[in-house]
């Protein structure tokens, strides 16, 4: 069976930029009744770190779904915002004091500090 390509800038926009876009999107590929969905990013021209980081839990990951899901063609600035939502999704949280500031013992944990903070 042939998998059901859909353009994403047909069913949300060429700018991606909420979270509730991919619960749309990810409505519409249960809607399609298929089985097989390729999801094209080739018109793309913007997105948010939370809607990928969205879309990466939503439909990446897709333990929510019994559809296979594909994404291609990823523009390289938008890959790089996958590519940094993927490193931090199985990270501990840094520690917070009930002050809201954050403890950091050596550079190491000033670098982590910084590399989970959003784009």
């Amino acid at each position: 069976m042939k998998p059901t390509v859909i353009d994403i800038t047909t069913v949300l926009s060429p700018e991606l930029k909420s979270r509730f876009a991919v619960k749309d999107l990810f409505l519409f590929i249960q809607n399609t009744g298929s089985r097989s969905v390729t999801v094209d990013f080739s018109g793309v021209k913007f997105a948010t770190r939370s809607f990928i980081d969205e879309y990466y839990n939503t439909i990446v990951k897709g333990a929510a779904s019994s559809i296979r899901i594909e994404t291609i063609n990823i523009p390289e600035d938008i890959q790089m915002i996958f590519t940094a939502v993927e490193r931090t999704q199985n990270k501990t949280k840094s520690a917070r004091s009930k002050s809201g500031v954050i403890k950091c013992r050596t550079f190491v944990d000033v670098q982590r500090v910084f590399s989970d903070l959003p784009l």
